[in-house]
């Protein structure tokens, strides 16, 4: 098993909000067993992705899919200034799980927000969610690189409060979404069929 997680660490000298998330890359560890780890370091940093701006420490949940023998790691982080505003999801490509991977130059267009993740459906069209305040889903290209529909906000979910963090996966022809909320100061993992 592969696991792509996302890298909190201390905040640096530079980073002005002390207690706040700080993560400036992502790593991916394998195992065998789920009880030993191997960490194979760091497989992307936001010293290394064009459109990242290196001071805000933005790179959140991350995602990876297979397809056709090459690996996809979809990542959010702060566009740089003069770039766009806000959160971009971008893309790095690998041939093995554990790397190297190559960043894309430009984040996905059309695309703002944070925490994104890729449902690969039975026919193999690939949906991408992600989540900014609401939780929003468009298909994607073949290339996994575009999107191929208009963005759709996910709708039937609690109008009130955050929505974050989207997971989706089908079971027996059920799709489920999960995705925490935060309403009143109180946060639930929920979820819909």
């Amino acid at each position: 098993i592969y696991l792509f997680p996302s890298h909190d660490i201390p905040a640096p000298d530079d980073f002005a909000r002390k207690d706040w998330f700080c993560m400036r890359d992502y790593h991916v560890f394998s195992s065998d067993n789920l009880t030993d780890w191997n960490d194979h370091g760091v497989i992307v940093t936001q010293e290394k992705v064009n459109w990242v701006d290196p001071k805000t420490y933005s790179m959140w949940a991350p995602d990876c899919i297979e397809k056709d023998g090459k690996y996809y790691f979809f990542f959010p982080a702060n566009i740089k200034a003069g770039s766009g505003r806000g959160f971009g999801v971008g893309v790095a490509i690998a041939d093995k799980p554990e790397g190297p991977y190559t960043p894309q130059p430009e984040p996905i267009k059309g695309v703002s927000g944070i925490d994104p993740v890729v449902l690969m459906d039975k026919d193999g069209q690939a949906y991408l969610y992600w989540s900014q305040g609401n939780i929003f889903v468009a298909k994607l290209k073949d290339n996994l690189l575009e999107l191929d529909s208009e963005v759709k906000v996910v709708g039937d979910l609690p109008k009130e409060g955050l929505k974050e963090g989207p997971f989706v996966f089908e079971r027996n022809g059920i799709y489920y979404l999960t995705y925490p909320h935060v309403q009143n100061k109180i946060e639930r993992l929920e979820y819909a069929i």
